[in-house]
């Protein structure tokens, strides 16, 4: 049985794609029941990880440290239908970003059944330094990775508002790290605000940032934006959960 379950974990482990029970039964030479039960105990003991379409791949005990496709492939897996559930209670846009570079990319999103939600396309790239979740995504790495970052952006004004002083923006993310969200207001489009925070892993690091967005034209933005606060934690956590407990 040992034997068996270390062949379909190394089968999981060498794909570059999903794989169904079926594919896996085929490459492994068992057959289609006992795959099955050998997926279902290495799901509950975190090597498996199950997507919402049945497929596998290997789960956090080896891929989410070592690979990130993996990680966030079941992040976008598992984000999707949380975050479509708080857009309909909160009836607004958000966003699941991740750091690529010096930048930051959409990885999911819900958006409203408003015709305009006032938010960039999915997989849509964004300046690091001119949005809340850049700021969430910067605020606990290593200083001296974060000082790479950030030296690396021209820091190239979007609008008046964006923070272009290289001190004020270090000053925006330690705010950051104590607050737990960060706030975006006319930074990176005229009108438009958002706020973000965190989505963690199982050992409480910074994996991604979640944010609601679309805001346009308010007047208060640190009362409007911290009034969601409490349902984008619980989204957050939720999504953590969901990655990280079978």
């Amino acid at each position: 049985m040992v034997e068996n379950a270390l062949s379909v974990l190394d089968i999981l482990h060498d794909s570059d794609e999903s794989l169904g029970v079926n594919e896996i039964a085929k490459k492994s030479g068992l057959s289609v029941s006992t795959t099955f039960r050998i997926l279902k105990t290495l799901e509950k003991t975190r090597w498996a990880f199950q997507l919402s379409d049945d497929r596998y791949i290997t789960g956090s005990k080896i891929s989410f440290v070592t690979e990130k496709t993996n990680l966030y492939l079941a992040l976008s897996d598992v984000s999707f239908f949380i975050m479509q559930d708080y857009v309909s209670r909160c009836h607004r846009a958000m966003n699941l970003m991740i750091r690529e570079n010096d930048h930051c990319k959409i990885l999911q999103q819900a958006r409203t059944n408003s015709l305009v939600d006032y938010i960039p396309p999915l997989f849509s790239k964004l300046p690091i330094y001119a949005c809340a979740c850049g700021k969430v995504l910067l605020s606990e790495l290593p200083l001296n990775i974060a000082e790479q970052i950030v030296s690396s952006c021209k820091m190239v004004p979007l609008t008046e508002h964006t923070i272009t002083d290289p001190d004020l923006f270090w000053k925006n993310l330690r705010r950051t790290a104590t607050d737990g969200y960060a706030i975006e207001h006319k930074e990176s489009s005229e009108n438009g605000s958002c706020i973000a925070v965190p989505i963690r892993d199982n050992k409480g690091n910074i994996i991604a940032a979640l944010s609601f967005s679309g805001f346009v034209g308010i007047q208060n933005p640190y009362d409007t934006l911290t009034e969601y606060l409490p349902a984008l934690n619980e989204a957050s956590s939720k999504i953590t959960q969901s990655l990280y407990t079978y």
